[in-house]
């Protein structure tokens, strides 16, 4: 009886982790449209934006939003350079109309590669470390034994 329990519990977790890798990775987060320049700031020049989004990564502001008449689930994407003529231009737009929502994500240090691995690994390295000397000390418990 137990053996059959363990096997279902033991397929169900597999069951489980494989449904959520799946959803982990099918993410329908996709934007419906992606925007040239001109085309964001015609849309929010005419009021049509509802929600924005924006970030700076580099030299680069990367706008995400919801236009008037999209579902909650639908998005724009726009990107648009770093300079003081286009943030001049979008801070006219956005003030002329009323938008519900404004989110700005000021620029993300990346970490360093190392850094990450080394943050990964180390901790490994140390329970390894202590697994073999572990080992070692009773492998030389056990001959201490063993002579006497």
């Amino acid at each position: 009886m137990k053996r059959i329990f363990r096997s279902k519990v033991f397929y169900l977790l597999i069951f489980l982790v494989t449904f959520g890798i799946v959803l982990v990775f099918n993410n329908d987060k996709e934007p419906t449209e992606k925007l040239t320049e001109d085309e964001f700031f015609t849309t929010l020049e005419d009021g049509k934006v509802t929600f924005l989004k924006v970030e700076l990564q580099k030299s680069v502001y990367e706008i995400s939003g919801r236009l008037a008449g999209y579902e909650k689930d639908q998005y724009f994407i726009a990107s648009v350079p770093d300079s003081e003529i286009w943030q001049d231009r979008m801070d006219h737009a956005i003030r002329g109309h009323d938008i519900e929502k404004i989110e700005f994500t000021p620029e993300t240090k990346e970490t360093s590669g190392w850094v990450t691995l080394f943050t990964t690994t180390i901790p490994f390295v140390i329970i390894f470390i202590l697994f073999f000397v572990s080992f070692i000390f009773l492998f030389v418990i056990k001959r201490m034994k063993h002579s006497k």
